[in-house]
């Protein structure tokens, strides 16, 4: 079966419908910069000489500002996504597998903003026990999700 394509029934590209869609969008891509950029700080926390305790606490205040922040950037990217979504009717109905798989996405991304803040704390207790290398490879993980996700909303495979 191909997919649908079609505007549900009942929904309209209103004006305010894509101003919404808008800021979904902004909101997400801000998200993800922070996603993609606090593991980056990991890797450098993780690699501060013991002795170096001006650098640690300086990438720390960063980590934490930025946790914060994006923190703040998710709430109204999943509540507009919310809003697209039940609001909307975007993704619901019959043809659209795509949202299911989307959604799951979206709930695998809040757990890693979620682990990234654990993380944080660890490395404000002194408690880190993984390397630069495990953060590197940690730090691909919203990237291959992001890839997914776009492919989901774009192609809607199912």
């Amino acid at each position: 079966m191909a997919p649908s394509y079609a505007i549900p029934a009942g929904v309209a590209y209103t004006a305010r419908m894509l101003w919404v869609k808008t800021f979904h969008i902004v909101f997400i891509a801000s998200w993800f910069a922070g996603l993609f950029y606090l593991p980056r700080i990991f890797v450098n926390l993780a690699m501060v000489d013991p002795g170096s305790v001006a650098e640690r606490e300086r990438l720390l205040l960063m980590a934490r500002k930025l946790l914060r922040f994006m923190t703040l950037l998710a709430v109204p990217a999943l509540g507009l996504g919310l809003w697209l979504w039940l609001g909307y009717g975007i993704g619901l109905g019959p043809g659209n597998g795509w949202m299911h798989a989307k959604l799951a996405v979206v709930l695998v991304l809040i757990g890693y903003h979620v682990a990234c803040a654990r993380l944080l704390r660890a490395f404000e207790a002194g408690a880190n026990r993984r390397s630069h290398h495990w953060y590197r490879w940690f730090n691909e993980v919203p990237v291959i999700l992001m890839v997914v996700a776009v492919a989901l909303v774009v192609i809607k495979p199912f």
